[in-house]
Parts: structure tokens; sequence; C-alpha cells
């Protein structure tokens, strides 16, 4: 495996979710048992490796998560996260029993503050009050939270709204994600959602200045720096920065930042653009559905 920083363990792809443009909530029947995560861990931790993420799939659907979680504990690693829809932690007694065992920070799905749209766009009625019991739970046991919050046309126009409502339930950290155009082909409801970054910048700049006046940390993981104006360029957070290594259900590990869902896809104002280097450029299925006008060369990061 790459020499990352972080080690994610997909466990399954099991979910009690069926999030809108979602690949990784289709049971393949692949798992990376208990045992085989257990020694996935060791490996990494022999090789200096400080974070363990949990994923999926759901992995709150994983019995064996309190074990695992105990487990990297054991070993020594400083930071364990869960990245989670938070269903199963709106019940407090598993709320509990997850974080006694050793769990640093969780991360939430967190598509919006509006429940009609949380649970549109998650196709399950009543996910969003079962975060929020969820964040609620995590308050009361003093749990680190951070929010991955989905960028979609629904979402988009109240993202800072949806920032302040879930930072005054617990999150401390955002990060952004802009839905994949991967089956924009084929799904009609995707291709409708899928926003053009251009049109979504002011969102963002309306985000980041209720992060700075909050104290808050965001990040955006899928909008190049070429797409945001200079004053909120350091919001952009490449998958390479994360110093990630996945290991998926079927036990193949790669670093995050080859996924062609991190982007990838060169247009001509990469060839010679200054941050070449740590972007990636736009994701291919983001281009075939709104273009390459929006790329341009950067001469530097901060400017434009």
């Amino acid at each position: 495996m790459h020499t990352h920083r972080t080690l994610e363990l997909a466990l399954d792809y099991r979910c009690n979710l069926r999030c809108i443009g979602c690949r990784a909530c289709h049971d393949t029947g692949e798992r990376l048992t208990g045992e085989r995560a257990a020694a996935l861990l060791a490996e990494a931790h022999d090789r200096g490796v400080r974070t363990a993420w949990f994923g999926g799939g759901e992995p709150t659907l994983r019995d064996d998560l309190p074990q695992l979680v105990r487990r990297a504990r054991d070993l020594g690693f400083d930071d364990v996260v869960i990245q989670t829809n938070g269903l199963r932690l709106a019940y407090p007694a598993y709320a509990h029993a997850l974080v006694a065992c050793g769990v640093t920070e969780v991360r939430v799905n967190a598509k919006s503050h509006r429940p009609e749209v949380h649970d549109r766009l998650s196709h399950v009625d009543g996910a969003h009050a079962l975060l929020l019991t969820a964040l609620g739970n995590l308050a009361a046991l003093g749990t680190p939270v951070a929010a991955d919050v989905l960028l979609t046309r629904s979402t988009a126009g109240e993202l800072d709204a949806t920032v302040a409502f879930f930072a005054d339930r617990g999150a401390r950290r955002f990060a952004l994600w802009l839905l994949s155009a991967a089956d924009a082909e084929d799904d009609p409801e995707v291709a409708g959602e899928v926003p053009r970054i251009a049109d979504i910048v002011p969102s963002i700049e309306r985000a980041a200045a209720v992060a700075h006046d909050r104290g808050l940390e965001l990040v955006s993981f899928h909008t190049p720096p070429c797409t945001l104006p200079a004053s909120v360029r350091h919001v952009w957070l490449p998958a390479r920065d994360l110093a990630l290594t996945v290991v998926d259900p079927g036990d193949h590990a790669f670093g995050l930042e080859s996924s062609p869902f991190e982007g990838g896809a060169r247009v001509e104002a990469c060839a010679s653009c200054a941050v070449r280097d740590r972007c990636a450029g736009p994701r291919a299925d983001y281009l075939t559905l709104h273009g390459a006008a929006e790329f341009h060369e950067l001469s530097s990061l901060e400017g434009s």
C-alpha cells in the first residue's frame, strides 16, 4: 500500500440509505472480514500510519465495528474516525458503546438543514430526524463531529444556513463534496442535481464567511482552485493532501487521489497551470455534463 498518513477501511458496501449519486451503497457481497481489517490496521501502524478511518457503505451496520475501533486504539492509532450517516448513532446505547471504544471523531453525512431536502436526497424518510438525534447523543458524549455536506442544486443555495445549522449542533469541521455526475446519463435525478461550479461559487463564499466568523474549518474537495475566486481559494483541498490510502471491500488498496471520483481529467488549461502538481483537474463525468469552460490556467494558487 502507499505510505500515507491515514488508512481508510471501506468494510463493505451495505447501507441503510440510498443517497443520490452514491455508488458505495450497492452491496456487492464483498467484505473485509474482521480478521483482515485488524491485520490491515496492524500493518499500517507498523508503517507509521496514525489515523484510522472506517467507512463503507455504512460502517455502523458492522457488528464488529466497536471491536475494530478498540483494536485500532490498542495498536496505538492517535485518531480513529467513523464516517457515517448517523442513523444507528441515534440509539444512545450504541453511540455510547462505540465512542467508549475509542472513536476520536465522527464524520456525518449532512445534506441540508431542511428535513425534506435531506430526506429526499437520502431516499429515506426520517433520516434527518435520526441524524439530529445522533448529533445530540454525540454532543452529550463530548465527541468531536465533522460534517460532510453534499453540494447539489437543491442544497447549494442555502449552504451557509446548513453550515450554521450543523455548527449549532456540534459540528466544528465541514467538508464540501460535489455530487458526482457519474450516473447522470442514466439517472435524470442525478443529471438535474449536479450543479455547475460557477453557479455555486456565491454559496461557497457565503458558507466560508459563516465558517470564518464562527471559527469553523471548511474545505471543498471537488472545486479546482481555478473555479474559485482568490478570496476563497484557500478552502480548496485536493485529495492528495489527505494522504489517505483506501482499502475497499474487495481488499484492493489505492491512494484516494487516484480515484476518478476525486478528479483526474485534464483540460487544455491544465497543461501549464502553476498548481498542476497538486490539482488533478475536474472529474471526467463533470466535464461530460457541463464542459470545460470554467477551468483556466492559474499563475499561482493565490492569484487568478
